[in-house]
């Protein structure tokens, strides 16, 4: 089911590469509603682009919403044809989506960050042609995005590293373990790592996570291009998650390698696969 929606993705971008002012009539009449709980403008403007391509109409509703009413999911959905939702709880969308008659999709959570990192795969999928033994590494705070990561490598056959904490502050994301089951089934390997140059070692993916909250523990997760070509020989590309921050120079940022302004652009087309896969069943 992913890579059938990172495929149409694709395939929407390659037959429609400029999407403003554009419109198609895939969705037409329909209702999309974004669902906020916390403001997220990128992921917002993504699905309303999104909708307005497939030539559906749009609403956005930023609040402070009662989750633990059960029947907000098919009050909601009485109104639009899908919903998209971004929280910072998780469980309680799950208990929203099973009373809603309408789909519902995540783009994100606590747990989560599906738009993000599916725009990122695509974008890795873009420049390789596969993520079959393609070598992931995170290098940063925290985030949901890493969640993500750590379930859709090890599915779609990457490996992955990654460094999310230092010495005076250790933790594990929440699907670390999760990830280390899904590893063994499909004999891809995960690594969590204690220094920089293991994450960095051999790797042809570099996502950088968002700035840490903590300035004196940005230098944990600090590196540039020079520490990119010293410890991996192999063709790399380069992402960051935003915000931005001194964790990441400008050489590196906008660098030859550097894909992150095509991870973002990707997310216009992931929402709209996504949409239209799950409104009509359509797939470009």
């Amino acid at each position: 089911m992913i890579l059938e929606i990172i495929s149409s993705a694709i395939n929407l971008k390659c037959s429609l590469r400029d999407t403003h002012l554009k419109k198609m009539n895939t969705l037409h009449t329909a209702k999309v509603m974004i669902l906020q709980e916390v403001n997220e403008p990128v992921l917002n403007m993504a699905v309303s682009k999104a909708a307005t391509l497939m030539g559906a109409n749009d609403v956005t509703i930023t609040d402070n919403l009662l989750w633990e009413c059960d029947y907000l999911g098919r009050v909601f959905s009485l109104m639009c044809d899908i919903i998209f939702v971004s929280t910072s709880t998780h469980k309680c969308v799950e208990r929203f989506a099973r009373q809603s008659t309408v789909p519902v999709l995540c783009m994100r959570s606590r747990t989560h960050a599906s738009l993000q990192a599916l725009a990122t795969v695509m974008a890795v999928i873009e420049e390789y042609g596969t993520m079959h033994r393609v070598n992931v590494s995170y290098l940063g705070a925290p985030h949901p995005v890493l969640n993500s990561y750590l379930l859709l490598c090890p599915l779609l056959g990457a490996n992955i590293k990654f460094k999310c904490c230092c010495s005076k502050s250790p933790v594990s994301p929440l699907l670390y373990k999760t990830s280390q089951e899904m590893t063994l089934k499909t004999r891809t390997s995960i690594m969590a790592c204690s220094n920089k140059e293991d994450v960095l070692r051999n790797a042809c993916v570099i996502i950088a996570g968002p700035t840490h909250h903590k300035k004196d523990e940005i230098k944990e997760f600090k590196f540039d291009d020079e520490d990119i070509q010293r410890c991996s020989y192999c063709r790399w590309i380069f992402f960051h998650t935003l915000p931005r921050g001194p964790e990441v120079n400008d050489n590196l940022f906008s660098h030859a390698n550097a894909r992150t302004y095509n991870a973002f652009d990707n997310m216009q087309y992931i929402a709209s696969a996504l949409m239209a896969k799950a409104i009509n069943g359509h797939c470009f």
